[in-house]
């Protein structure tokens, strides 16, 4: 009996490995020409033909370049905001005011006319630097990935908006540090962008919010025992371009901050697939004309789907929109701000965010009514149509408007992502810019080529037929009707 029950065994073993190997010696024969969506390729007996291996490699090259223009997108924009501050003087004891406000001159990324912005940059391989905050201001440190460092100023600072000592440190610092108290920020790359705001209520406290801001010090530590005098360079009346460099440009600037900063862990893979396309730290970027006619083609295929991210994301409604049913204000930013899920990186919304706005910070994702500030946008108008500068529009916001600082709704240029540029000479409706209200306090705001009949002119945005734009409504000191959404702005209703 035993003897039978084994032989029974060993012939289904026998059996299975039979099968197994008759499956192995049947795979199916791969086709000599394959059909695909870049043509026919040709396999003859099974090798490609040295025309299917230049395009293959013409192809790899291609997709390569596309998806590392989206994942770079982050560091190629602030690589160019870095050198805009680098030609208008910004180095280790200097810093950029738009003293008299931001304008629309001054091409930036959602950059607002609402508050006086400070910004600058630093090389931390030249040493650690020292930043001397005063009390107010409101910011953010981010490395060159635009992922958040610090919190600068604000309730959600480590001053508590107290002021008070930074210390910045490079990547992999052992050195000495100061005996004395800083908020220390390590950072993982030799680049770091920051900026700050100073927040007026009104036109007249813009001087005060100045002088504030020229408190500000910032020097290296190896100069702490006799600082020099930090240096301000005024925006107020300069043409600037902090925008992305376009086309064959963006992978130039790119290969130049890959090769400024030290390979990061968490980028080793794509940073493989730069080095494919002659892309790496350490290495001279010298692309040939074929490589560089790839690139070029790439980035403006690049930019095209970097468009769509921000303006048509995949993203389900319940997370997308700000509001439930057919409202169309949409959140800007609904995730952590490095990006970093618990399972994967959140690549389409990286790109979204990188496209359309610039720079992080951890009290992006914090909510506390009375503090920071929340921000929506909305890109359609009621009826689900793109905004254009051909229609006449109208946003009203019921009354008490739950911002204990300021609001303000402002229209971007959809290509610049850059306030928008007029006759008008105002790219904004807001608190601080003396909107007018209704007589039951709330506001009817307008966007026209020509100001509506019956409409204030400080409530009118003047728009451009024949261009696209969006708007970002701003609430800064947000209250707690914003977040329990019993306060809701109406869409933009398009009246002719």
């Amino acid at each position: 009996m035993k003897t039978q029950t084994f032989r029974k065994s060993v012939q289904r073993r026998a059996t299975a490995l039979v099968f197994c190997l008759s499956a192995t010696l049947t795979l199916p024969v791969l086709a000599e020409t394959l059909d695909t969506r870049m043509g026919a390729l040709d396999f003859p007996a099974g090798y490609p033909t040295p025309a299917t291996v230049e395009q293959l490699y013409d192809q790899l090259d291609f997709q390569r370049a596309v998806q590392a223009y989206l994942w770079a997108l982050p560091m190629a924009s602030y690589g160019a905001m870095a050198d805009a501050h680098e030609a208008l003087g910004a180095d280790s004891h200097t810093v950029i005011i738009a003293d008299r406000l931001a304008e629309p001159r001054q091409l930036a990324l959602t950059a607002n006319r609402d508050t006086v912005y400070m910004s600058g940059v630093f090389d931390l391989s030249e040493g650690p630097m020292v930043m001397e905050l005063p009390p107010g201001l409101l910011g953010t440190m981010n490395n060159i990935w635009q992922q958040p460092l610090v919190d600068l100023g604000g309730p959600f600072s480590p001053e508590q908006n107290r002021g008070g000592k930074f210390l910045i440190l490079p990547p992999d610092y052992n050195g000495p540090l100061p005996a004395t108290h800083h908020h220390v920020a390590r950072s993982d790359t030799n680049i770091v962008v920051f900026y700050l705001r100073g927040i007026p209520r009104s036109q007249q406290d813009i001087p005060e919010v100045v002088k504030l801001i020229q408190t500000y010090r910032q020097y290296r530590l190896d100069e702490a025992a006799d600082p020099p005098k930090t240096r301000f360079v005024s925006l107020s009346g300069k043409d600037a371009n902090l925008l992305t460099n376009e086309g064959f440009a963006f992978f130039e600037t790119l290969a130049r901050y890959i090769n400024e900063n030290p390979p990061r862990e968490q980028d080793m893979a794509m940073l493989g697939v730069l080095e494919t396309l002659g892309i790496a730290h350490g290495r001279p970027f010298e692309p040939d004309a074929r490589m560089k006619k790839i690139l070029t083609e790439a980035a403006i295929v690049g930019r095209a789907m970097a468009k769509t991210l921000a303006y048509s994301p995949r993203v389900p409604n319940e997370i997308l929109y700000a509001y439930p049913g057919e409202r169309r204000w949409k959140k800007i930013f609904f995730s952590d701000p490095t990006f970093h899920e618990p399972a994967y990186m959140a690549i389409d919304l990286r790109s979204k965010y990188a496209f359309e706005a610039i720079g992080t910070a951890k009290s992006m994702v914090v909510s506390v009514p009375g503090h920071g500030s929340q921000y929506i946008g909305t890109y359609q108008d009621a009826e689900g149509a793109w905004l254009t500068g051909d229609g006449t529009y109208r946003i009203q916001l019921p009354k008490d408007v739950p911002a204990n600082m300021f609001w303000s709704l402002t229209v971007y240029d959809n290509e610049t992502r850059s306030m928008i540029q007029n006759a008008q000479g105002r790219p904004l409706v807001g608190s601080v810019h003396g909107a007018v209200p209704n007589e039951d306090g709330s506001f009817d705001v307008w966007f026209a080529p020509r100001l509506p009949a019956g409409a204030a002119e400080a409530n009118w945005v003047q728009t451009t037929p024949g261009k696209g734009w969006f708007v970002y409504l701003r609430l800064y000191g947000p209250e707690q009707p914003y977040f329990d959404k019993t306060w809701v702005p109406g869409d933009a209703v398009r009246l002719e």
